[in-house]
């Protein structure tokens, strides 16, 4: 079976939620796209995060569909993903079919964390959706994720829901330095960026400049310039289009590949 591309099969029936553990194909992770079902818009950001962070140590609350996407990505960057569902009675049969890449926990949320080996590079929480349980959760989380690591939490969004979720995420990162941004559809996503951290930073998939350089820079947000930094930025944003321009010359004299 080619890793990059596995053999295409059925895809599971989406009202069957015990199917969804199994790591979907290219091909599935589109498909589930085009249905309307809470969060299949978000398996392709899912699955892009864990190759984007380069991710080794995943942890997920709430089994789901989302299980299948973050283990086929998984599956390229060599990580585990640890996965935790309250609902034994449902998923028990489940504890078969574990693997090397892929651990499955049927216990509360909180035992779940307590045990996770740190550093984790990305989280996904899809659990319980209470004040009290995704504020716990969440405060437990924090102190094991890597510098610039993420947790995504659903719902943060949903109308229902929403009200709680955010002020436990508010109430949750008091103290933490982090960023948030809530991407508003499916029900909501918020995504937290760890930005300082006592574990190293992120490991990201990246390419190269052509001097050879990394083309991302891990920076800390928000990173404060100072006045000098100010007073500078105008000359330094003249050098790089000039930069560029001089480039797009060299290369169309055939003098740059």
């Amino acid at each position: 079976m080619d890793e990059m591309n596995p053999t295409p099969r059925p895809a599971p029936p989406l009202d069957e939620p015990s199917n969804y553990y199994y790591p979907l194909t290219r091909d599935e992770l589109f498909s589930r796209f085009d249905t309307s079902s809470s969060g299949s818009k978000h398996l392709l950001i899912l699955y892009s995060l864990v190759i984007g962070l380069n991710a080794k140590m995943i942890a997920e609350i709430g089994l789901g569909q989302t299980t299948g996407a973050l283990r086929a990505a998984a599956a390229l960057t060599g990580a585990i993903v640890h996965t935790c569902d309250f609902d034994r009675r449902r998923h028990e049969h489940l504890l078969a079919q574990q693997e090397e890449r892929w651990r499955l926990y049927l216990e509360p949320s909180t035992s779940f964390i307590e045990r996770l080996p740190a550093p984790l590079d990305l989280v996904l929480h899809d659990g319980a959706h209470d004040y009290s349980t995704v504020y716990r959760d969440l405060r437990l989380l924090l102190p094991k994720m890597r510098q610039f690591g993420l947790i995504c939490v659903h719902d943060t969004q949903e109308t229902e829901l929403y009200r709680d979720m955010l002020a436990a995420l508010k109430d949750a990162v008091a103290g933490f330095s982090v960023s948030i941004t809530n991407l508003p559809f499916s029900c909501g996503l918020a995504i937290i960026r760890v930005e300082s951290s006592l574990y190293p930073p992120i490991t990201p998939s990246a390419g190269s400049l052509r001097d050879g350089r990394p083309e991302t820079t891990l920076v800390e947000f928000p990173c404060l310039p100072s006045s000098e930094d100010f007073k500078m930025a105008p000359l330094r944003g003249r050098l790089v289009a000039a930069k560029i321009k001089l480039g797009h010359m060299l290369r169309q004299a055939g003098l740059r590949s």
